[in-house]
């Protein structure tokens, strides 16, 4: 991408002022939903933790009675679902009365996403800065108080440490993905593929941390009843309508194609599509490939989860090689695939759609650097 000129600089600056005025006025009408909802999850994980009540940490009833007691609005469950350890690194916010802490939760979560801005900026300029700010996923995640921002910053702060050889740190980081761990298992196929063996001892050491903790805090009893809740199909929260998914998920239900076979293939293809980007990739590229497969590659992900793409898409777009990869970059950066999930079926299609072309673009750019020796030397 090109740099700005001084016109142009001023131009940008206008929109990403724009664009900031319209998440905001856009974001404070979810805002309420997001307190009632995901943010209740969270706090209601966290009063367990730091009340002495791990054992009941995924009992449903228990939950809901502390739901009810902080909104008595409540009518229905918002279940905690992420693992033991995350309940004990929210335990702080419950220092804070429910209303408090959601105000700071939401300033947390904003203020991630602007570091995140602020380094794309310094690192690639204000064209970075304009793109990023653009970001559809980003806003509405952070809206709906989810963390999915954080997780952008856990990506790049360990792309930034294996940039300066620390690879075991970058792994280490890159761990705290387990957080939401339905979004880890492609990563270790691309580092599995890439070779990376320091960055996967350091993601192991994450991961068996987080698990010795979490098992040290609910028991085996616990973590029975933590797969249990993940299972629970009487819970309507856990199953919401799989058309609003980005990934493999929403792609089969929208295009009608929702059989095994059909999912199975989806699957099979975005791993494809990853083998054939990382294989012999530079970093940027193994990061770009694991962050896209793993958002198409498993079900309930949804538009907000897609933040996790901005650092894919800021490094595609400065360093691949090819113009479609460029373009397809350009047009997840305009959140407008993201957009259609407001249209439902089958227009939200256009989402997965769109993941998988950046994916198809990336393993592109696999094949295309891997003839480049072989064009110099004269063979086809």
């Amino acid at each position: 991408m090109r740099t700005f000129n001084r016109r142009s600089t001023v131009l940008a600056w206008v929109v990403i002022a724009g664009f900031a005025a319209l998440w905001t006025v856009l974001g404070a009408r979810a805002l309420p939903q997001g307190r009632a909802s995901d943010f209740l999850s969270f706090y209601t994980g966290a009063y367990l933790a730091s009340h002495g009540s791990v054992a009941s940490l995924y009992d449903p009833a228990a939950q809901f009675a502390i739901q009810r007691n902080l909104l008595p609005s409540t009518v229905e469950l918002v279940p905690f679902l992420r693992p033991p350890f995350y309940a004990l690194l929210l335990a702080p916010l419950t220092r804070l009365p429910f209303g408090a802490a959601f105000i700071g939760w939401i300033l947390l979560q904003t203020g991630i996403f602007l570091a995140c801005l602020g380094w794309a900026w310094r690192r690639f300029g204000t064209v970075a800065l304009l793109c990023g700010s653009m970001s559809l996923p980003a806003a509405l995640g952070i809206a709906h108080a989810q963390d999915t921002v954080a997780f952008l910053g856990v990506v790049i702060v360990s792309y930034l440490l294996v940039e300066k050889g620390r690879d075991l740190a970058a792994g280490a980081v890159l761990g705290l993905l387990l957080v939401k761990f339905h979004l880890a298992p492609l990563w270790l196929v691309g580092l599995i593929l890439h070779r990376r063996w320091k960055m996967l001892a350091g993601f192991f050491a994450t991961g068996s941390a987080a698990a010795a903790v979490s098992l040290a805090m609910v028991g085996v009893g616990g973590a029975r009843a933590y797969a249990a809740l993940l299972q629970n199909r009487n819970l309507e929260w856990l199953t919401p309508s799989p058309e609003l998914t980005i990934s493999f998920q929403g792609l089969a239900a929208n295009l009608g194609i929702a059989t095994l076979a059909g999912r199975a293939g989806l699957v099979a293809a975005a791993v494809g599509l990853l083998l054939a980007a990382v294989l012999n990739a530079p970093m940027w590229r193994v990061y770009a490939a694991s962050t896209v497969a793993s958002l198409l590659a498993v079900p309930h992900v949804y538009g907000y989860d897609a933040a996790l793409l901005l650092l894919p898409l800021w490094l595609a777009a400065f360093h691949a090689a090819l113009r479609p990869t460029k373009l397809v970059t350009l047009w997840l950066f305009t959140s407008l695939p993201f957009a259609s999930l407001l249209a439902g079926k089958p227009w939200a299609a256009l989402a997965s759609l769109s993941l998988f072309a950046f994916a198809l673009a990336l393993a592109a750019e696999g094949v295309y650097t891997a003839r480049q020796p072989q064009q110099a030397d004269g063979s086809p």
